[in-house]
């Protein structure tokens, strides 16, 4: 719990010197702007996150060759960043007996989201999320549960379209008789059935003229009976034997409602292969539609799982949590929020991190009401930390006022 007990800046971007003692929580560095507040917070970080150009372009102040920062901490390191003129910056670290400390050493008593609330800020979304998670224990891991969400989801939605294109095929099906019969009707087994029919009649009808013709001929026999008395007997025994096949014949069949049917098989032949077309295309539907519910299904179980994960989780931030997109706070993304809001969110954040370093630098301090600020300092008593946060204060009465690079 490591944290400064003296800074020294020496012609450091807007200070000539300034040399600040913390004590308590809140470190407030206040006055008018264009003072030099902001530079005693980059000088501070400065000592353990090194130097860039681009973010200060011009470290030493105006009219000087040289400037210095020296943050002395409590566990007897001492950090001396010193700058060029020309922007250039060598910085030297020591341990209390002498030795030298790398910056490798200083980067490690950091947490990831540094010293400064604006760090967090900064950071796109997806930067956001991964040091949140980083430092929030789930019991899942959100890319993997996203992007099997994904794929089942994209799966659904193609299996939604093929339940629409089923329902719009059966939709053109007009309505079928209820005594449809459900195999199709053989056109030429009636054909047949009707050659037998007609082959029947045919025969039947022989016999029966075949019967009249022998009937006449007995009345003939019958006027010449004496003569043809021999002739008579083997006519009337033929036509006996023929009387006995008559009666044996089966009875004749309809050809007229044969023909009927034929004429009709094709159409409703026709019907039934539409019956099996739509019934088909309904089995199909019914199994999608089951498909697109257990899909719905796989979708609902893996909501409640990433919602009773984050329901479990301890969030360091009330209010925060997280989408595939990025950070949440309040339900909104984390960059919609509120200064106020984002500042402390930050502060928690860095506090939850548990780096070595226990200094935090808050740059829109500002921005911050009376409640906040009270917050900012409870967390820093609560946590043991101390929080060196700059403010415009032209009264001269709150915190280290900077005057024209100098304490007032």
């Amino acid at each position: 719990m490591t944290k400064t007990t003296e800074a020294t800046f020496t012609d450091f971007q807007r200070l000539e010197w300034v040399q600040i003692a913390p004590h308590g929580a809140l470190v407030a560095i206040s006055g008018r702007n264009a003072q030099g507040k902001t530079s005693v917070l980059e000088g501070l970080e400065a000592t353990f996150m090194g130097h860039s150009k681009r973010d200060v372009p011009r470290p030493v102040r105006d009219g000087q060759k040289t400037a210095e920062v020296v943050n002395v901490l409590d566990n007897g390191l001492t950090l001396i960043r010193k700058y060029k003129a020309d922007g250039s910056s060598s910085l030297t670290a020591k341990a209390k007996d002498g030795s030298k400390v790398s910056q490798a050493t200083l980067s490690g008593m950091l947490g990831a989201f540094g010293m400064s609330t604006g760090v967090f800020d900064l950071m796109d979304d997806k930067k956001q999320l991964a040091a949140v998670l980083d430092i929030v224990k789930l019991d899942f891991n959100p890319s993997e549960l996203s992007a099997e969400r994904a794929g089942i989801f994209e799966k659904r939605t193609f299996i939604n379209h093929k339940v629409k294109e089923l329902t719009a095929q059966i939709s053109r099906f007009l309505e079928l008789p209820e005594d449809l019969p459900a195999e199709e009707t053989s056109v030429a087994a009636l054909a047949e059935e009707i050659r037998a029919a007609e082959a029947l009649e045919r025969a039947q009808q022989a016999d029966i003229q075949g019967l009249e013709q022998h009937g006449r001929r007995l009345d003939e026999l019958d006027r010449q009976i004496a003569e043809l008395q021999r002739q008579r007997q083997t006519v009337l025994e033929d036509a006996t034997s023929l009387r006995a096949v008559i009666d044996s014949h089966q009875p004749l069949l309809d050809v007229d409602d044969l023909r009927l049917r034929m004429a009709n098989a094709e159409d409703t032949n026709a019907m039934v292969r539409v019956a099996k077309e739509k019934a088909q295309l309904q089995f199909q539907l019914d199994v999608t539609q089951d498909q697109a519910l257990q899909m719905t299904a796989q979708i609902e179980g893996l909501d409640k799982r990433k919602a009773d994960g984050l329901a479990a989780a301890d969030f360091p931030v009330e209010g925060m949590t997280f989408d595939e997109e990025g950070v949440l706070l309040n339900g909104r993304p984390f960059r919609k929020g509120s200064t106020r809001e984002r500042t402390l969110a930050a502060a928690r954040l860095i506090i939850a991190s548990d780096p070595e370093l226990r200094v935090m630098t808050v740059p829109n301090g500002n921005d911050l009401d009376s409640e906040g600020l009270a917050e900012l300092e409870a967390l820093g008593d609560e946590h043991n930390w101390q929080i060196w946060a700059e403010f415009v204060d032209e009264s001269g009465e709150f915190g280290w006022t900077i005057e024209d690079g100098k304490v007032a």
